[in-house]
């Protein structure tokens, strides 16, 4: 199995599909039972709540570093 390229309470951006762009906090990590691809949870903020992405795949995801 693969290691996993991020870590719980990493803060990344995520890319949607639609173009949409988060910024948040890796939650969770696990494997895909299909492909055994490494996929995240991530926390993010929208009106005021916590919601959770999940089942993220990792070329979805980039790291946030601070400047």
């Amino acid at each position: 199995m693969a290691q996993f390229k991020f870590n719980k309470g990493d803060k990344v951006r995520v890319a949607r599909p639609n173009g949409e762009v988060f910024n948040g906090v890796v939650r969770d990590t696990d494997y895909n039972i299909c492909s055994f691809k490494p996929q995240y949870c991530v926390d993010y903020e929208k009106e005021g709540s916590t919601w959770t992405m999940m089942c993220i795949p990792e070329t979805a995801i980039e790291k946030l570093t601070a400047v």
